[in-house]
């Protein structure tokens, strides 16, 4: 018994709840979504993200956990499909997503988020252009959709001078999803 309470504590210490943690959401393509299996269920994501902002009823009986305003994990089931995260500071009311920023986003740090360690919401797209080299997909102006490591991944870009707060014309990533475990 008294095993079974350090290792509790022991898991807690390496996996706190992001409202005490300032680290980095990290997922990793095929294998790992925030140090947790894909396979893993809702409870599991909740125990390592904290309590969800909201939970959303969508098409297709999958659910959706968003957390604070610009993290969203969709399942079916309690299978994880989708992780979706967008630079929501960025976006301007143009692109009708005020009811988001009236989201309470929690105390404590916001956690960056990143895709097997090297693509992250607002990176130049100069700068995600390598990562690309070699992966099956397709993209336009506004997007690359792509496959990695069994993955499907979308990458929304946008201007700083259409969706965001800041001039010009370069274009940056400001959302990212990646699907999981088939079933799109």
């Amino acid at each position: 018994m008294k095993a079974r309470h350090i290792l509790l504590l022991l898991l807690c210490l390496v996996f706190p709840p992001l409202s005490q943690a300032g680290d980095t959401l990290v997922v990793y393509t095929g294998r790992e979504v925030f140090g947790l299996l894909p396979s893993a269920p809702a409870e599991s994501f909740i125990k390592r993200l904290g309590t969800p902002s909201a939970e959303l009823a969508l098409s297709n009986g999958r659910r959706g956990l968003l957390f604070g305003n610009s993290l969203l994990l969709v399942f079916a089931e309690d299978t994880l499909r989708e992780v979706r995260c967008w630079a929501l500071p960025d976006f301007t009311s143009d692109l009708f997503l005020g009811w988001m920023q009236d989201i309470e986003t929690g105390e404590g740090p916001r956690p960056t988020f990143s895709v097997d360690d090297q693509l992250s919401l607002g990176q130049a797209r100069e700068e995600v252009a390598p990562w690309l080299v070699g992966l099956e997909g397709a993209g336009d102006e506004r997007s690359e959709v792509l496959i990695k490591n069994g993955s499907e991944i979308w990458i929304g870009y946008g201007r700083a001078g259409d969706y965001g707060s800041g001039d010009g014309d370069e274009q940056r990533v400001v959302s990212l999803t990646v699907h999981f475990n088939e079933g799109r």
